[in-house]
């Protein structure tokens, strides 16, 4: 079994960039995309100001993409403000905001959002030859899911 040599200093610096450029490319498709994602339903009573479809979909993209419960990431978003601000929102939605609005996705947006993000993501140069293959483990906790295809 032969041995390869890393360049731990680009996987490093790929690491540092790797969140900012997911949500930068996934910014730019969801841009780009002739629909909005599925928002909240209008209430009949007035109240607070809904979020914008589009910031509530990122952070569930964020969500999913760092393997997150519900939970997991409405702490991560109250306690990060410049995050928040990336993803377009001046106040931290609740976990059953989030939760909602992934139940409001439907399997074609979702194919056709990742189809257009991963030929994005191909053309760009995210992935180095240089660097290694972050591996996600299988965890056995259960943290939730965007629909899946039937």
């Amino acid at each position: 079994m032969g041995t390869t040599t890393r360049n731990w200093s680009d996987y490093n610096s790929h690491k540092r960039k790797e969140l900012s450029t997911f949500i930068r490319e996934s910014k730019k498709v969801l841009a780009r995309l002739d629909e909005r994602p599925p928002g909240p339903i209008p209430a009949a009573k007035p109240g607070r100001p809904a979020y914008p479809p589009e910031s509530i979909f990122l952070a569930n993209l964020l969500r999913v993409y760092l393997n997150l419960t519900y939970r997991d990431i409405e702490m991560l978003l109250d306690s990060n403000e410049q995050l928040r601000r990336r993803l377009g929102l001046k106040l931290t939605p609740s976990r059953d905001t989030l939760h909602r609005q992934a139940k409001l996705l439907t399997n074609d947006f979702l194919w056709r959002f990742n189809e257009k993000l991963t030929h994005e993501l191909k053309k760009s140069e995210w992935t180095s030859p240089s660097t290694l293959r972050a591996l996600r483990s299988g965890s056995t906790r259960h943290v939730g899911s965007l629909p899946t295809t039937p």
